[in-house]
């Protein structure tokens, strides 16, 4: 019995598709990626503005109370924009990563599935507790404001504690959705 030969023809077919796609593909979250962070920056932009016109808006008396939210919500929303730009540079990093697994690893499939779906699953889990930890950040902003203002107006407000429970039990809920999330992906990656 002769053994089975192996067809050089389909390795160098792959192999000239990867050379081919892999540039496309990084070149292609290169742009999603600068097209997300130009839309991140409109958002941050139309933020300011928003809330200039609103502390100019509610300014009708000297030390009117309240206003300091306004800074607190903006330096918030700015952080997140700038934890959501760290995101996309990641994923471009990610990208960049694994096209070049993809290009040094042509000649074996089983191993680039490997390579892909361990550096996928790095990706996934930094990803997630970076949000989880920008998630944490906001809660602990929201958390300072909220005592610092209840310690300048100097009474407890009914509506205002009921709100920071409420947001207290959304930031829980943020946090669970991301566990969740985390486990449905190392059970589907071990699959």
């Amino acid at each position: 019995m002769s053994a089975p030969k192996k067809s050089t023809r389909t390795e160098g077919h792959k192999s000239e598709v990867v050379e081919n796609f892999a540039p496309l593909y990084t070149k292609n979250v290169e742009r999603l990626a600068e097209l997300q962070k130009k839309s991140l920056e409109v958002a941050s932009e139309q933020n300011a503005e928003f809330f200039t016109a609103c502390k100019k808006a509610f300014n009708f008396a000297p030390e009117t109370p309240g206003l300091f939210w306004f800074d607190v919500i903006g330096q918030t929303f700015e952080r997140a924009i700038e934890t959501q730009k760290g995101a996309v540079d990641l994923a471009v990093e990610q990208a960049r990563s694994i096209t070049s697994a993809i290009e040094e690893r042509t000649a074996s499939a089983a191993k680039v599935a490997e390579g892909v779906t361990a550096l996928f699953e790095q990706t996934a889990q930094q990803t997630i507790a970076a949000k989880k930890k920008a998630i944490e950040y906001f809660a602990e902003q929201q958390k300072s404001a909220y005592e610092a203002a209840k310690k300048q107006f100097k009474f407890a407000n009914p509506a205002a504690e009921a709100f920071q429970t409420g947001f207290d039990v959304l930031i829980e809920t943020q946090k669970s959705l991301l566990d969740v999330t985390a486990k449905t992906l190392k059970s589907s990656v071990a699959a």
